[in-house]
């Protein structure tokens, strides 16, 4: 597992530096003449920008407006491009210029708004596009190496994912504030948290009715990357005579009538959308039962993991259970849920996972 590294404030100015001067000595016939911090676009005007640099590409002298953000996500992204066109817009006539966005990370998504403005840019994990003269430069593909620094909480935390649960309720629509947070049980603050990062990726969009989510698939996709089976469940596993999954999901109703469980996973999904086979059931429980109850009701027994055809889950936050449905008289997790269960739970349960998604009623849909 690659570390993560931690970009302090502090570190931005000559890192950023220490990157264009690399960047333009990749091409052999660039040369530098002359490069100024905080500089000013014109002796005639007041804007100032970041960076300020002049070169020379063959015979032919450029400027190179250089803007620097913390922050690489969408919305800052064009920006930053807006002020870019700015400032070239008020460089001398006559002299060839050129714009370039430097940021900690830049994603495909900032990436491409770059690309469509033709502005350039580059990135401290190695990513980077200059396109100018004879000049051309591209790499993609490297991670995201460092942990920006937010001011909003994770937008994947559990009280967090309780607000995505209920906006990826289809059909999607839109939501005041006040409402979400009624609606998903937690705090103003972790709503407008989630609301601001979901806006800063351009994953949704203020409208009257409040804010939506516009690209559900991009947020359920960074979802999946950020998940931990194993952080958030506590998982007990039961070998039991029953081989019916129906059967044996009705007897575990009956069984624990006080707490009903409810139900993920291949079970569910089954119920959902019939895509495979198995004979397994899961479901979330508030608490475990005792063994004896299980044995008497169920007869069967506690064994280690992947031995058993009962798997009941213990959630370390019981926003998983919100928002439920029924299917059959059986209570079980979002379709959400249901998917990002799966996806951890093997015995092709991927291949179920996608089928699922890919289903035009996935989460009441999308359309």
């Amino acid at each position: 597992m690659k570390a993560i590294k931690t970009l302090k404030e502090r570190d931005f100015e000559p890192r950023f530096e220490a990157l264009l001067r690399e960047l333009l000595g990749r091409v052999p016939s660039l040369k530098l003449a002359s490069l100024k911090k905080n500089a000013r676009v014109s002796f005639n005007l007041p804007y100032r920008v970041d960076r300020l640099a002049q070169v020379v590409a063959g015979d032919r002298k450029w400027t190179l407006v250089v803007e620097e953000k913390r922050l690489g996500q969408p919305r800052e992204v064009r920006t930053a491009v807006l002020q870019l066109k700015h400032y070239l817009k008020h460089l001398p006539e006559g002299v060839p210029h050129y714009g370039l966005l430097l940021a900690p990370f830049l994603s495909e998504e900032s990436a491409k708004i770059c690309i469509e403005a033709g502005i350039g840019y580059a990135d401290l994990a190695g990513n980077a596009r200059l396109s100018f003269d004879q000049v051309f430069i591209e790499t993609r593909g490297a991670d995201n190496p460092f942990r920006e620094k937010r001011d909003t909480r994770s937008l994947f935390a559990p009280r967090a994912t309780r607000v995505l649960r209920v906006l990826l309720q289809g059909p999607l629509r839109s939501w005041k504030v006040t409402e979400l947070a009624e609606s998903a049980q937690v705090s103003l603050g972790w709503v407008s948290a989630v609301r601001q990062q979901l806006l800063a990726r351009e994953w949704a969009a203020k409208d009257p009715g409040g804010f939506r989510v516009t690209k559900p698939g991009a947020v359920l996709d960074a979802w999946v990357n950020a998940d931990d089976w194993e952080k958030r469940t506590l998982t007990h596993e039961y070998s039991v005579l029953l081989s019916d999954p129906l059967e044996l999901a009705e007897k575990l109703k009956e069984a624990l009538s006080g707490e009903p469980p409810v139900f993920t996973q291949w079970f569910a999904g089954s119920l959902r959308h019939p895509h495979t086979t198995t004979k397994v059931v899961t479901a979330y429980v508030k608490k475990f039962p005792d063994d004896a109850l299980i044995k008497e009701k169920l007869l069967g027994r506690r064994v280690s993991a992947g031995g058993g055809g009962l798997r009941l889950v213990l959630p370390k936050d019981e926003g998983v259970l919100h928002p439920a449905q029924t299917v059959r008289g059986f209570e079980l997790v979002s379709d959400v849920q249901i998917y990002l269960d799966l996806l951890r739970g093997g015995l092709r349960g991927e291949e179920q996972a996608q089928e699922l998604r890919q289903w035009p009623d996935f989460a009441g849909g999308w359309a």
